[in-house]
């Protein structure tokens, strides 16, 4: 048994990690705002900045020799990081298809709800779920509410279906990128599941989007700087989730909306109304409320067909 103060001081790296991911996330629909304002296909950004980041953390990976043992990975693990991959793939194609249809604050509110969808699925899987996280959840989802204000007109219900289902796949690749995490390291795990997803979002993308997207050259540097953000995030993520479990991430993850606010606030210069601060409000809360409860590792259990048992 690992003793109690290295063990709580890797759970608390892992609280660190998410809430690096979600801080990073944040500023990614700001970022795809500006490449669709130079003229770019949501297609184009979401190949682009997928297969860059996939291949800046080949080079990465290859040129640091302390990275370089994260390069192993067993044959099942492989299928593992496949599933992710794929899963995300999509979920990142409908999100930014459904972000060019949506505004960025309602899109991104129906986007926030996969952490309850997270909490749902694990919990069919077999993980109880505290009273606490049930309150964390619960002053999250109230607040995302809040947050939205009321609707501009009437929203486009093609794009608030894409971003429906952008949230059941990223909701859904945060669960098994727990099981896969079991056995693996998060590094092994973002490196081969980001692979995986570069070479999934170009085919989502011709099926669903646009099958010759134009790329501006005004539009490159946005998707760079996302290209950036979903490397860093994505390792992050898959760090908070190996030592926290896909709840916990997924809740302490809810931050990144509080990012889209205070940027679209200080750097586009929109404004929030009253009830749009105490949604704001509501969601720190949720977000301090970790502080009181008991971060821990998840316990190996899968139910799913998808991959063996971890024990």
């Amino acid at each position: 048994m690992l003793p109690q103060e290295p063990r709580h001081a890797l759970e608390w790296q892992g609280i660190l990690a998410a809430l690096f991911s979600a801080m990073m996330l944040g500023g990614a629909p700001i970022l795809a705002k500006l490449a669709y304002q130079a003229g770019a296909d949501p297609t184009a950004v979401v190949i682009l900045r997928t297969g860059l980041a996939a291949l800046a953390l080949w080079a990465l990976y290859l040129i640091h020799p302390h990275w370089r043992r994260y390069l192993y990975i067993y044959p099942v693990g492989l299928l593992g990081c496949l599933a992710v991959g794929f899963t995300n793939a999509l979920g990142s194609v409908f999100y930014y298809l459904g972000l060019y249809r949506l505004d960025a604050a309602v899109a991104h509110l129906i986007y926030s709800m996969y952490p309850i969808l997270v909490a749902l699925m694990i919990h069919l899987n077999g993980e109880p779920i505290p009273g606490l996280t049930r309150l964390r959840m619960f002053l999250a989802s109230l607040g995302l509410v809040f947050l939205l204000g009321r609707f501009q007109g009437t929203p486009d219900l093609v794009g608030v279906l894409l971003m429906l289902l952008s949230s059941v796949f990223y909701a859904l690749h945060v669960v098994l990128s727990q099981r896969v995490l079991y056995e693996m390291p998060a590094q092994t795990m973002t490196l081969y599941a980001l692979t995986a997803m570069a070479a999934f979002t170009p085919v989502a993308g011709w099926v669903f989007g646009n099958p010759r997207p134009p790329v501006p050259s005004s539009a490159l540097g946005p998707i760079f700087a996302m290209a950036a953000v979903l490397m860093f995030s994505r390792l992050g993520m898959f760090m908070g989730v190996k030592r926290l479990g896909g709840t916990q991430t997924a809740l302490l993850t809810v931050t990144e909306i509080l990012v889209t606010v205070a940027l679209a606030v200080g750097w586009l210069g929109e404004h929030l109304t009253p009830i749009q601060w105490v949604g704001a409000s509501l969601m720190v809360a949720s977000i301090m409320l970790v502080i009181r409860e008991s971060p821990r590792a998840p316990v190996p259990r899968w139910r799913m067909p998808l991959l063996p048992p971890a024990d």
